[in-house]
C-alpha cells in the first residue's frame, strides 16, 4: 500500500482543470476543430489518445487527453466509456454513474457490512463515490475484476463534512471534463480516505481497507506482462495551437516491440512519484509529470499575469530547466529540457484545442512545477509503476525521449 497521505497525484488534476474552465469566460469557443496530425494505428496493447473538443462539457476541452475504455460487470454487461482523461497524475479508474447505464455495479462493502466509498480530494475540491468491482478493457487487454470508483453512486449518503470539508464537489462532467478519469500513475491502489456507510451516514474507515479493496490503476492488474507501466507518445504540435490530435498510450515499457524504451533518459522518482525541476535557476522539489493537468503550473520570475493568474509575456518564451532526481530516488539523474510560454491572451480557444505553451501560475505552498499537458508533445514519456521491473530500472520512475 502507499503510505498514507501520498494523495499529490490525486490532487493535480484539478491543478489543470481549473483555469481551463476559466476559458469560457475568455470567449473561447468549443466546437469542431479539425484534425492536426493523422489518426495513428494501435496494437493491441495500445490505446488512441484524443485531444479534442467535447462539446457536452459545456466549456473548451483544451489539452484534455481522452481515452476510452470498456467497463464490464459481473453478469458480462459491457459499455464503452467515451472521453475519459487519460491521467498519468493519479492512479485508479472513476467513471460517472450517468455513464454506467446499463450495467449492475453494486457498491462493494466492508468486513462490517457496510458500504464502501471513497473520498478523492482535490485541491479545490473532492469526488464522492462508492467503491465497486469491475472488470475494465483498455485496448485489447483486460484488468480485474478490480476496484473503480463510481461517481456519485445512488443509493449513497452525501458526502460526510470530513471529504467535503467546506469545498466543491468536483465529480460532474463539466468539472471533470469527461465521462471519467483513468488514473495510469506510478502507484498501484488509491489510498483514500474511505468511508463504509449505513443509509444516512458514513464513517472514515481507520486503519483503511486492506490493498485488494482499494480504488487501482488497472494497468497495474493487466492479465498480461504489460502490467509494469505505461508509454504515452503525443505528436510535436505548432507554438500556435493545433487543433484535433493524437497521440497512442501503450500499456507495458519495454515489454513489447511498440512500447521498446532505447534511447530514453530516466529520472527516477522518489517514494511519493516526485522529482525536482529547476527554472530560472530556483530548484522546486515534489515537481511531477502530468497528462491530467491541461496548463503548465510554475512560478516564473518577471512574467507579467492576468488576473487568473495566467501568463502573458509581451513574446512567446523558451525557458531551459532540467529534470532531475529528487532526494530519496533510487539513483541520481538528470535531464535538460525546455517549456515554452505564450501569451495567454492571444490563444485562438475559437478552433484550437492542443497548445504546448499555455502557462499559469503555482498556488500550491511550497511552489512545485508542474509539467502538464504541454510538456507532453513531441516527446515519448514512459511511467514504470512502483516496484515493478523493466528494462530502464525498478520503478517509481520516468524516462523521455
Amino acid at each position: 500500500m502507499n503510505p498514507r497521505g501520498v494523495r499529490r497525484p490525486v490532487l493535480r488534476l484539478l491543478l489543470g482543470l481549473a483555469p481551463a474552465l476559466l476559458l469560457s469566460a475568455c470567449g473561447g469557443g468549443g466546437g469542431g476543430a479539425a484534425p492536426s496530425s493523422p489518426v495513428p494505428a494501435v496494437g493491441s496493447n495500445q490505446m488512441l489518445v484524443t485531444v479534442e473538443s467535447y462539446p457536452p462539457v459545456g466549456v473548451p476541452t483544451v489539452n484534455i487527453p481522452y481515452v476510452t475504455v470498456r467497463v464490464c460487470d459481473a453478469s458480462g454487461n459491457c459499455r464503452d466509456i467515451d472521453h475519459v482523461v487519460l491521467d498519468t497524475g493519479s492512479y485508479g479508474l472513476r467513471v460517472l454513474q450517468s455513464a454506467l447505464v446499463g450495467l449492475d455495479l453494486p457498491t462493494d462493502t466492508t468486513t462490517g457490512g457496510a458500504r464502501l466509498a471513497e473520498c478523492a480530494r482535490f485541491l479545490g475540491g473532492y469526488i464522492w463515490g462508492g467503491v465497486s468491482h469491475a472488470t475494465v478493457q483498455l485496448g485489447g487487454e483486460t484488468a480485474g475484476p478490480l476496484p473503480i470508483q463510481v461517481i456519485g453512486a445512488s443509493g449513497l449518503p452525501a458526502a460526510p463534512s470530513g471529504c467535503s470539508n467546506g469545498t466543491t464537489d468536483v465529480g460532474t462532467l463539466q468539472q471533470l471534463q469527461g465521462n471519467g478519469l483513468l488514473g495510469v500513475g506510478h502507484f498501484v491502489a488509491d489510498p483514500g480516505p474511505y468511508y463504509g456507510c449505513g443509509a444516512t451516514t458514513c464513517t472514515e474507515l481507520n486503519p483503511p481497507p486492506a490493498t485488494s479493496a482499494m480504488v487501482s490503476n488497472p494497468v497495474a492488474l493487466l492479465a498480461s506482462s504489460d502490467d509494469n507501466g505505461i508509454v504515452l507518445a503525443m505528436p510535436a504540435v505548432p507554438n500556435s495551437g493545433a487543433g484535433t490530435t493524437y497521440g497512442v498510450l501503450s500499456l507495458g515499457v519495454g515489454t513489447q516491440a511498440d512500447n521498446a524504451v532505447a534511447g530514453f533518459s530516466v529520472i527516477p522518482a522518489d517514494p511519493q512519484g516526485d522529482l525536482t525541476v529547476t527554472l530560472q535557476g530556483q530548484a522546486y522539489p515534489g515537481s511531477f509529470l502530468d497528462s491530467g493537468s491541461n496548463f503548465y503550473f510554475a512560478s516564473l520570475s518577471g512574467v507579467p499575469v492576468d488576473s487568473r493568474g495566467n501568463y502573458i509575456p509581451s513574446s512567446l518564451l523558451n525557458l531551459p530547466i532540467t529534470v532531475s532526481a529528487s532526494t530519496g530516488a533510487a539513483y541520481p539523474a538528470s535531464l535538460n529540457s525546455q517549456i515554452y510560454v505564450a501569451n495567454y491572451s492571444t490563444l485562438d480557444f475559437s478552433s484550437l484545442v492542443a497548445f504546448n505553451d499555455m502557462a499559469t501560475r503555482v498556488t500550491t505552498s511550497p511552489a512545485i512545477v508542474d509539467l502538464g499537458m504541454p510538456y507532453f508533445y513531441g516527446k515519448q514519456v514512459a511511467y514504470v509503476i512502483n516496484g515493478r521491473s523493466s528494462p530502464l530500472g525498478v520503478g517509481p520512475l520516468y524516462a523521455l525521449h
